[in-house]
């Protein structure tokens, strides 16, 4: 039997942080899912 280990969003903690960003504007959250959509 394969047992995959997997993580659900009650498993992570983000903890915020300084960051040297001036402005929300200047950040990119642009991704690319696939080159078939």
């Amino acid at each position: 039997m394969d047992i995959r280990e997997g993580l659900t969003f009650d498993d992570v903690l983000l903890v915020p942080k300084f960051s040297d960003v001036s402005s929300r504007s200047e950040t990119d959250l642009s991704t690319q899912l696939s080159r078939n959509i």
